[in-house]
């Protein structure tokens, strides 16, 4: 039975998709070829070993990996992946906290036909500023792994130059690093649907067809073709910025967490992340 070699545990809306694009563009490397998100340690754990081993077939002498960022914030998944893949290598994206949870309210707007604002949001979904907790979430992975199976990418770093960021995890997978990559992979940008409630609903077919194995190759078509388009997808600035007031609110209350965190990684993130440092 194949396993995967690594996983790309997270964060949530911080350079996943974009990190996905540039190892699929590895030759030494494999994920699965009709799904990006695989989420066996959280949605199909009771399908079993044999079940996640099927998604890596044909992989042969490659490294094996995959990209579910649900794994960072999901309690379960650091005991569960240890008990599986003792010996993967983890890979962790992190991002300016309060723009990462801003990112993922536009992503639910999108998939969801949501119509309230941030701070409604954030309300209703508390979950969603814990997932910028990276200093907790990081410690469950550090209780039960070794620090030299993580490795902790800055998603800011990586869009000022990925090529520097993806020769690291490239050398931390164990593949050659010099690799010349590709253009950039396009940004994983959340629109504001014309037509929400149809976009969402196609969205809810998509995710139950991806769930199905086979379903995931009609998916991956239509994206190539843009079926998306029918639902009338608007330009990404339909959300408009982030209030003044609300990135004070969450900078203030992710400032404790940033600074462990910084003392952990030996990089002064409360500069970097200036949405957290400056509020």
């Amino acid at each position: 039975m194949r396993l995967p070699d690594f996983l790309v545990i997270g964060a949530l809306k911080a350079g996943t998709t974009y990190l996905d694009a540039l190892l699929r563009d590895h030759p030494e490397l494999c994920l699965p070829a009709t799904v990006k998100e695989v989420e066996f340690f959280t949605r199909h754990y009771d399908r079993g070993p044999a079940w996640y081993g099927r998604r890596f077939t044909g992989c042969g002498s490659r490294r094996a990996g995959e990209v579910s960022p649900q794994y960072l914030s999901d309690p379960r998944c650091p005991a569960r992946i240890r008990k599986l893949l003792p010996h993967s290598r983890l890979v962790v994206s992190l991002r300016d906290p309060v723009q990462r949870a801003y990112s993922q309210y536009k992503h639910w707007v999108q998939v969801s036909a949501y119509g309230g604002e941030f701070e409604e949001f954030l309300a209703e979904h508390p979950g969603a500023i814990e997932e910028g907790r990276y200093f907790l979430l990081l410690s469950r992975y550090l209780d039960v792994f070794p620090a030299q199976q993580l490795h902790v990418v800055i998603f800011e770093d990586l869009v000022r130059d990925p090529g520097g960021v993806m020769r690291g995890i490239f050398s931390f997978l164990g593949v050659d690093p010099e690799h010349a990559q590709s253009e950039p992979a396009a940004a994983n940008v959340s629109m504001r649907p014309r037509f929400r409630r149809a976009y969402a609903s196609a969205k809810r077919v998509s995710r139950w067809l991806n769930d199905r194995g086979g379903g995931g190759r009609v998916v991956a078509w239509a994206k190539r073709i843009g079926v998306a388009r029918l639902f009338g997808e608007s330009k990404a600035d339909g959300f408009g910025s982030l209030t003044p007031d609300a990135a004070a609110t969450l900078g203030e209350a992710y400032r404790e967490d940033v600074a462990m965190l910084s003392g952990l990684l030996e990089r002064d993130l409360l500069a970097t992340w200036r949405s957290v440092g400056s509020s």
